[in-house]
């Protein structure tokens, strides 16, 4: 992030040349051009730091000066990062519209403008300076601010001042720690009891003792099989669509997903029932689909009791179409509702052993909605059942949903990246 900042510098360092009456010379702009080209780690610079200076160079050769004082005003003021420039003594030159709100602002943002004024007395005594604040909020905030001296033919004719917001990448900095920090905990607890049945399995010499344990190193290495399984699944939905204009048929992907669960539906003696008539076809991803219906039918049967009962269903309101699935299980307490769609989030960490879940299954069944521009619902009872709804946009008009669900959340920045 500082070193865009800085690459936003030397774009603004074009701007003072001008306004503050500079000479330009063909061999400052080669090496500004340079600079630009080749700033940061992959050597491109961000879309709107590159349309901003690929405006500033289609106008350098123009002979209209007040056209170009025009064009260079515009750019300046549709950066996303706030800036403001100086002269040599100090006065402001120019502020942005980024800029303008810490200005006349309160309380966070009148901080923000403390510090700016800081870095701008430093930058006027020939020090580059940066510092990062973190604003409480709600919601909270993290701002880079950076100060630079402007210098030509080595004098210094003025200051900028960069104000960069930087909590979105804040935010999935910390998603992605703590996701390797959850798959590390997750991975450790079959890891480790395969270490530990192998070491009791060393030297036993009775038959029934080692067919046992055997059995169990079995059940670890299935379960983290599946735990790697739905890791590979999230990477791929997380990525979005691989076939976004393939036409699916709804039909297909709810038999399809049946037929996956089928062999555990008749273990546990459950009834399974569909409702697809007049169920139309959308564009999609069909392999994303059926993954999201399977999880959801795997999951009904896990917390489905013998005997209970399973339905699976498509209707359609105006332009939604849902496909839920709903259980006689043992439901979700109130409190979880929002948070079961969460990666490894679990109503009851105690019993994810016995039913064998791994925790990502209902948050690839959010993350395949949203690549459709869907949504997910969830109503449920404790003791009484759940009935979990994928919600997708639809040209065809058919009979009312019959679902009165939560709704959730279900933006690509939010609901599985909750437990981030």
């Amino acid at each position: 992030m500082l070193v865009w900042a800085l690459v936003g510098a030397l774009l603004i360092v074009l701007v003072v040349v001008v306004v503050l009456g500079a000479r330009r010379d063909d061999e400052t702009l080669e090496r500004l051009h340079i600079a630009l080209r080749t700033a940061g780690d992959d050597g491109v610079p961000p879309r709107t730091t590159r349309d901003a200076f690929d405006r500033f160079e289609n106008v350098l050769h123009s002979d209209d000066s007040d056209l170009d004082m025009r064009r260079f005003d515009a750019a300046f003021q549709h950066m996303s990062t706030g800036a403001v420039l100086t002269d040599a003594d100090g006065q402001e030159v120019m502020r942005n519209r980024a800029a303008e709100p810490y200005a006349s602002g309160r309380h966070g943002d009148a901080l923000v403008e403390g510090v700016m004024k800081a870095r701008l007395q430093d930058a006027l005594r020939g020090h580059s300076t940066d510092e990062e604040l973190r604003l409480h909020g709600p919601p909270e905030r993290f701002l880079v601010v950076v100060g630079s001296p402007i210098v030509d033919k080595g004098e210094l004719i003025g200051a900028v001042v960069l104000v960069d917001d930087v909590s979105e990448q804040k935010r999935l900095d910390s998603v992605r720690r703590d996701f390797v920090a959850n798959v590390s905990h997750e991975l450790r607890t079959p890891v480790g009891a395969l270490s530990l049945l192998a070491e009791t399995l060393e030297g036993e010499e009775d038959p029934e003792v080692i067919a046992n344990f055997l059995a169990r190193i079995q059940d670890e290495s299935r379960r983290l099989a599946r735990m790697i399984d739905d890791l590979l699944d999230l990477s791929k939905v997380e990525e979005g669509l691989a076939n976004p204009s393939e036409e699916v048929d709804i039909t297909s992907v709810v038999l399809e997903a049946t037929d996956a669960v089928r062999a555990a539906v008749e273990h546990k003696n459950i009834d399974l029932k569909l409702e697809l008539s007049g169920v139309p076809h959308i564009t999609g991803d069909y392999a994303q689909l059926v993954s999201a219906v399977t999880n959801l039918l795997s999951n009904a049967v896990k917390y489905t009791p013998e005997g209970g009962e399973i339905t699976a269903r498509v209707a359609g309101h105006g332009n939604e179409i849902a496909i839920a699935v709903a259980d006689s299980g043992i439901g979700i307490p109130k409190k979880d509702i929002n948070r079961v769609f969460e990666r490894f989030y679990r109503v009851d960490r105690g019993r994810h052993a016995s039913t064998g879940g791994t925790g990502l299954g209902l948050s690839i069944v959010r993350h395949v909605a949203v690549n459709h521009g869907g949504r997910v619902e969830l109503a449920s009872e404790e003791g009484v059942g759940s009935t979990f709804s994928i919600i997708l946009p639809s040209g065809d008009t058919l009979d009312g949903l019959g679902i009165d669900g939560e709704h959730l959340e279900t933006s690509a920045t939010s609901g599985s990246e909750l437990d981030e």
